[in-house]
């Protein structure tokens, strides 16, 4: 063996023992994740790695005509109701509804865009130990957190298929619009039963594509927290190995301007993300203090004939607030995290390198301090300020409706 490649082989490897390193971590899409994606592929919604079919096409385009069905019933249910309260309750579905329509929309027709967010944004790797502990500790608890979710989800449509059958009388949990007396006809109540329960199953992937926004936005908020880590800890050696002063510099040089390309790329993940929901979520910015409002004007005032139209308004106003505060909450993380950067190249071994180095050292400071904040619309931004601030208007908007009701 030469002597060029021995200094070759020690070069590399001191590199990896001061930057990457005893091992690497590859992180991964998570199994209930997959799970989820394989069960929509079985069931036809998304096609495999080929081109969809004519049956694909089919019933995708079944799925969202059908679905749009859906508010439409509701809407002119509103509409024709006798009460003002039970019209309330229907606007809101109603709203709800159109929101969920959309998302199976965008859930359906852009599989190969969101499968590529999510191998993109998911699947990478991390360096240090106790960041992929850190990692995965988060991952898990918004996997156990989506979890109970859609168990809520999954008992409040089971609520509403059994609730016609609770009582003497046959009556759908909703007064909604249908061309026939679903009311006297026996024949239209079955039929109107049928739309009813089938509407309520294609609301499950579009809460289970709501679960997947989560979790992109979560994997961004992440990695922003490993790649912090990973800057502060730039230049400093690990184990044993005994480096010349030159080749420490070399390292470090090296090493920021593998995170600086390692940062571009994320920014350009994230604004992609962004490109891809904003539209959605200008959306439900601009419903979900409305729904918010409704749910909590349906139990302030107790709008129910029995306990499961009851726990149905609850659920309502959970998912609703769960949605929202969801979306904001990963965008503040998101935020925060990339905020934090600039002491994280603080913290870095920057002292006694060259001056070109210190003087890219600067530049990324300058760079890194402004805060990568997710817009909406162009005006609104995805942090938990927004929460509060369309929770205060729901607050209004709701003493506005109980004046009203007075």
């Amino acid at each position: 063996m030469s002597v060029f490649n021995i200094h070759n082989n020690q070069s590399y490897a001191t590199e990896h023992a001061t930057f990457i390193n005893s091992r690497m971590h590859s992180t991964r899409i998570h199994k209930i994740i997959d799970q989820m994606i394989s069960f929509c592929r079985d069931i036809g919604l998304w096609h495999g790695e080929d081109r969809p079919t004519l049956s694909h096409l089919r019933l995708k385009s079944f799925c969202c005509i059908y679905y749009l069905l859906f508010p439409i019933s509701f809407v002119i249910g509103s509409i024709t109701s006798e009460t003002v309260d039970d019209g309330i309750f229907l606007a809101e579905t109603a709203i709800i509804s159109t929101v969920l329509d959309i998302k199976i929309w965008m859930l359906l027709w852009n599989q190969k865009q969101i499968m590529g967010l999510l191998n993109r944004i998911c699947v990478f790797t991390i360096r240090n130990d106790e960041d992929f502990a850190f990692f995965n500790v988060k991952v898990e608890k918004f996997i156990k957190f989506a979890i109970v979710f859609a168990c809520a989800t999954i008992a409040g449509v089971l609520g509403c298929i059994v609730f016609p059958f609770v009582g003497n009388e046959k009556s759908l949990i909703l007064d909604i619009a249908f061309p026939l007396d679903w009311r006297n006809s026996e024949i239209g109540f079955w039929m109107a039963y049928i739309f009813f329960v089938t509407g309520l199953v294609l609301t499950l992937p579009a809460m289970a594509f709501s679960v997947l926004i989560w979790y992109l936005l979560l994997h961004c908020s992440l990695r922003y927290n490993v790649l912090g880590s990973e800057i502060s800890n730039m230049g400093r050696a690990t184990g044993n190995v005994k480096l010349l002063e030159k080749e420490r510099q070399a390292i470090f040089k090296r090493n920021i301007v593998a995170l600086i390309d390692a940062h571009l790329h994320l920014r350009r993940l994230i604004d992609e993300l962004e490109s891809f929901l904003s539209k959605l979520f200008l959306l439900q910015f601009a419903t979900s203090g409305l729904c918010i409002c409704s749910s909590i004007y349906c139990l302030a005032f107790d709008i129910g004939d029995n306990i499961v139209e009851r726990i149905i308004h609850v659920y309502l106003l959970f998912y609703n607030i769960a949605d929202l505060f969801m979306i904001t909450y990963f965008g503040n993380e998101i935020m925060l995290s990339s905020s934090r950067l600039t002491y994280s190249l603080f913290k870095c071994d920057w002292i006694g390198q060259p001056q070109w180095t210190k003087k890219c050292i600067i530049i990324f400071v300058e760079y890194l301090k402004q805060s990568h904040e997710i817009l909406i619309g162009k005006l609104y931004p995805l942090t938990l300020e927004t929460f509060t601030r369309i929770l205060n208007s729901s607050y209004s908007l709701f003493n506005i409706l109980k004046n009203f009701k007075k």
